[in-house]
């Protein structure tokens, strides 16, 4: 549910930021861009609640996998990546393996 409401958000501000008039007749495009003025305010809010919800994700450690993905591109460009199941598991083991007490 969490990467439907990404993506919804995503998609909500590229729309309303980068819509495009050119299919309306000359009288219709100025009316739409006092539209689209607007509902400005509301792009500002959908780009404040996508910022929080990203920094919810990292947070939560729920977008390590996508980090993941986008350090084996940057460091390792010509090597596998693990599936993200494989990655799972080995992230499990590394979290939970060893000794996890203070003494």
């Amino acid at each position: 549910m969490g990467a439907r409401l990404n993506n919804l958000l995503r998609g909500s501000i590229a729309a309303l930021r980068g819509a495009r008039f050119l299919a309306y007749p000359k009288g219709m495009s100025r009316s739409l861009c006092s539209v689209r003025l607007a509902l400005k305010p509301l792009v500002t809010v959908l780009q404040s609640l996508e910022r929080g919800w990203q920094a919810v994700r990292q947070l939560s450690g729920d977008d390590g996998y996508e980090r993941y993905l986008a350090h084996r591109a940057a460091a390792h460009p010509g090597m596998p990546a693990l599936p993200r199941h494989a990655w799972f598991v080995h992230h499990q083991q590394q979290k939970w393996s060893g000794i996890k007490r203070c003494c």
